[in-house]
């Protein structure tokens, strides 16, 4: 495989839902994290994927200009996906505090 951008955007992409899901699962599982203290890995996993989408696109834009075909597009397509799904759970958990932090001033 030669198209590096397609691995470098599939590893961001894990990394991003790893983030994400490992700050969801210790605020729900450990005693010592909230939910206020997992909210900083919200913007972390968001940027991953964008990064992980711009990786994402210039794998598959070089991939294209190729003349000889070298591979990477079905890992190119899987980290696509991963940085998608990681993308909307970010945006969900952002939306999520918004709406508890509109909550939690309007019932104080």
């Amino acid at each position: 495989m030669d198209n590096g951008k397609a691995v470098w955007a599939f590893m961001t992409a894990l990394l991003a839902l790893a983030v994400l899901i490992g700050a969801a699962a210790a605020a729900r599982l450990l005693s010592q994290v909230g939910f206020v203290e997992a909210v900083p890995a919200v913007p972390i996993g968001l940027l991953l994927a964008v990064v992980s989408l711009s990786l994402s696109r210039r794998a598959r834009r070089d991939g294209r200009r190729r003349i000889v075909h070298s591979g990477g597009t079905g890992l190119t397509t899987a980290a696509r996906g991963l940085a998608m799904v990681a993308l909307i759970v970010a945006v969900t958990a952002a939306l999520a505090r918004a709406v508890f932090a509109v909550l939690s001033l309007a019932l104080n």
